[in-house]
């Protein structure tokens, strides 16, 4: 059962970090340099949601799922882990209050692998885009 848990983590830590490059891939260029805090807080969220839910689809408890986050947005984002442990401090919080990004995270990771086709996972994959635009008109 060890070796079953230690593989789901590393089966969800590698599908969060594919999705999220895809993501990622579909954004302005710049957007890692982007100092917008609204910006900031909608990208991390709408990772960390991503990361929550694939890790709840793998049958992965809290714990798990707080470090898979860690490691994940680290990477992804290129941050130490000192600043992903102060926005991770945060998102159960936000989470709480149904912060949008979130909750789009979680439902778009899920439908980006449950895709029957490549464009069906570009629209899923483009949500954080969406998200982007929104915050920009505002």
């Amino acid at each position: 059962m060890h070796t079953n848990h230690e593989e789901n983590i590393e089966a969800v830590t590698k599908m969060a970090l594919q999705f999220l490059a895809e993501a990622i891939g579909q954004c302005p260029a710049g957007l890692e340099s982007n100092t917008n805090r609204d910006i900031v807080f909608a990208v991390l969220g709408f990772q960390y949601g991503a990361v929550q839910s694939a890790a709840y689809v793998a049958g992965l408890g809290e714990e798990a799922a707080s470090g898979i986050a860690e490691d994940v947005l680290g990477r992804i984002n290129g941050m130490d882990k000192e600043m992903v442990s102060k926005f991770l401090a945060l998102m159960p919080r936000l989470a709480e209050k149904e912060y949008p990004p979130i909750g789009i995270g979680g439902k778009a990771i899920i439908g980006f692998y449950n895709s029957a086709t490549d464009e069906d996972k570009l629209a899923t994959a483009g949500s954080l885009r969406e998200i982007l635009r929104q915050i920009d008109e505002a």
